[in-house]
């Protein structure tokens, strides 16, 4: 059963947005399906800032015709989209289903279209660059945050101090991670030891932020990827509230 998670990040300095079909974590190792199918969609001029309402009707029939071809065949298991390109990710075992989802994008008339596909043993398209790891997960709790303070009528757009509790298996985990934090630009807070079965030793670090949600991402993703060096989790995040005038 399909189990798709849409979130927000960066790639190569832009933002985008990522839907990948969690279902494949544990499936994909156990198939043959090595063969991945890729199919890029972007408007007709090549210098729009976005697609048209005529160029999203298209993407979406091509969607459909896509799904519809290479059902049976091969796994859908993710896409990525910006304001000036889609690209799809199919695996197969049959390198021929290349051949019908290049017949589509030929016929298609309103959309700049390429596809391509190439041979992936150990799937690291989908493990690499759409699976979530802990930092990109974190963004789906980011925004949920962003959202809640803008719905008490916080302001978004201001630096403030971003206050990150993160915890770890060890006191000289935390130890380290603590030692680690000036390189990463943040700083230490409150430490503390929890009863926690796996995790008792804790850190409160601080850094700063405004809530747009790109920049969010980024700081506590360096709270999260220096942490995971250490066997060390984020368990909560906290924001200085500051109301919008």
């Amino acid at each position: 059963m399909s189990d798709w998670l849409r979130y927000e990040w960066e790639w190569e300095q832009s933002p985008i947005t990522i839907q990948v079909d969690l279902q494949y974590w544990p499936l994909l190792p156990t198939l043959a399906y090595s063969h991945l199918i890729y199919v890029a969609c972007a408007p007709r001029n090549s210098f729009a800032e976005s697609f048209t309402r005529a160029e999203e009707k298209a993407l979406s029939a091509l969607y459909d015709a896509l799904l519809d071809r290479l059902q049976g065949g091969a796994l859908h298991v993710g896409f990525l989209e910006t304001s000036t390109l889609r690209q799809y990710y199919f695996y197969t075992n049959d390198p021929s289903l290349l051949n019908q989802a290049s017949s589509l994008c030929r016929a298609e008339t309103k959309l700049r279209t390429t596809c391509g596909q190439v041979e992936e043993p150990h799937y690291a398209t989908y493990y690499r660059f759409l699976f979530p790891d802990d930092a990109k997960l974190q963004s789906v709790e980011n925004a949920e945050y962003i959202r809640e303070v803008s719905r008490r009528g916080g302001d978004l757009t201001l630096v403030r101090r971003i206050e990150m509790t993160l915890a770890f298996p060890s006191f000289e985990g935390r130890e380290s991670f603590i030692h680690a934090l000036p390189q990463i630009g943040l700083a230490v807070g409150v430490t503390e030891t929890a009863q926690h079965p796996t995790h008792p030793y804790r850190v409160t670090v601080r850094g700063y932020s405004t809530l747009l949600l790109p920049d969010l991402n980024r700081c506590t993703a360096r709270a999260i990827r220096e942490a995971a060096t250490h066997d060390g989790i984020l368990e909560k995040i906290d924001a200085d509230f500051i109301e919008k005038h």
